[in-house]
């Protein structure tokens, strides 16, 4: 049975280089997701034409969305932590 040299048949030297592939590439997305839905949000407020419902309805989901954003922000962070610090990956 023959074995390849080098099994390793990805771009990536080591495991900890994957995760911060997948962290950025996850973070671009959750970004323009964020964006996507500041700008559905503004429509909606600009399509309530002052009923309180709507507004309040366009309020709730501008909150939600800046804090799912915060929240998407903060995760690499502990990750990196976890995986540099906690677990010593260089």
């Amino acid at each position: 049975m023959y074995l390849p040299e080098d099994l390793n048949v990805t771009q990536f030297d080591d495991l900890l280089e994957f995760v911060n592939f997948l962290l950025d590439f996850f973070m671009s997305f959750a970004v323009l997701i964020a964006v996507i839905f500041i700008v559905v949000t503004g429509f909606s407020y600009i399509l309530s034409f002052g009923d309180e419902t709507k507004i309040q309805k366009a309020n709730k989901s501008l909150i939600f969305t800046l804090v799912g954003l915060a929240v998407c922000l903060i995760a690499p962070l502990v990750i990196r932590f976890i995986l540099q610090d906690i677990l010593g990956a260089s």
